[in-house]
């Protein structure tokens, strides 16, 4: 299994979650009249007078990315209702950070080095000497929580801020415009997925991510770059269609949730306007939530 296959759905899965984890805080840019019209990462749908919008997010921006589209804004304006996947609220309560932590740390004396092979512990080991990091934090980690939080530090040093990310900005203009809004799922839920992975998943997660970062990283800005442009067919392939050796995480992250999510959205889009913003792998391909919208007869558009 490819370390790369796995970064971008992590990275847009779960960095909404270090908001409640590391207590990230920070105000999004202020939204103006964005620039010229171009494809968004953006589809209306629409099916016997049911309609709403559907947005691909990434979870971690840069403030080059704002202001955003003028055509995003302008339909997140005329939504009565906004729809994410979880509550960046409910998440920052100290009951649900403690419980988090709970699910990512060792207990019971276990540590580390003796859950990881010897040698996924000697290349992390190298790793974070190389990286001026001590490793002593880490060896309380579990190995996926391991590999979330140096991803999430790199990233942060190319300037990606979870402060800065899309769910952030729209939850906090809902909240002042008064909008309703709907929580797809919990972010212990979304805890769960990665671990409930198996022993063998996160040992290989962990390895791939330390030998494989640099060029990861790289993958992520071309992956942002796509999301920029509205590039549907790019974002798939970085995103989705390259974790075909994945079965497990594939199954687990995206299209169960995926599945699990359209009652709520097409519930939603039956009585209000709803703009329903999610990661951006969640939009497209075979079992993305587009596709799956146009299966039950809805009219799907990029916007």
């Amino acid at each position: 299994m490819s370390r790369s296959r796995i970064l971008r759905i992590q990275t847009a899965l779960l960095a909404a979650l270090l908001l409640s984890i590391t207590g990230v805080s920070g105000q999004t840019a202020p939204a103006q009249a964005g620039g010229p019209a171009t494809r968004t990462f953006m589809w209306t749908f629409e099916r016997d007078g049911r309609s709403g919008w559907l947005v691909g997010s990434l979870h971690l921006l840069t403030k080059a990315d704002y202001p955003l589209p003028k055509a995003m804004e302008d339909a997140f304006a005329r939504a009565d209702t906004l729809v994410e996947e979880i509550d960046i609220g409910e998440a920052s309560s100290p009951a649900l950070t403690a419980l988090i932590l709970s699910k990512a740390m060792y207990a019971g004396g276990k540590t580390l080095s003796a859950e990881v092979s010897k040698d996924t512990h000697a290349r992390l080991s190298g790793w974070l000497a190389r990286s001026g990091l001590t490793a002593a934090p880490f060896e309380l980690m579990k190995p996926w929580m391991v590999s979330m939080t140096i991803q999430t530090l790199a990233l942060q040093q190319l300037g990606f801020d979870p402060s800065l990310g899309l769910d952030k900005h729209f939850q906090d203009a809902a909240a002042r415009a008064g909008k309703a809004f709907i929580a797809l799922e919990t972010a212990a839920q979304q805890i769960d997925y990665l671990d409930q992975l198996s022993p063998r998943t996160q040992d290989l997660m962990l390895r791939e991510t330390v030998d494989t970062l640099e060029k990861d990283l790289a993958e992520v800005k071309t992956l942002a770059a796509a999301w920029r442009a509205g590039d549907a067919a790019t974002v798939e392939r970085l995103a989705v269609a390259s974790m075909s050796d994945a079965p497990e995480v594939y199954r687990s992250l995206l299209v169960d949730r995926n599945h699990r999510w359209m009652p709520a959205i097409e519930g939603c889009a039956s009585s209000r306007r709803c703009f329903v913003v999610v990661g951006a792998a969640h939009l497209v391909g075979p079992d993305g939530l587009v596709a799956l919208l146009r299966q039950q007869g809805y009219r799907v558009e990029q916007q």
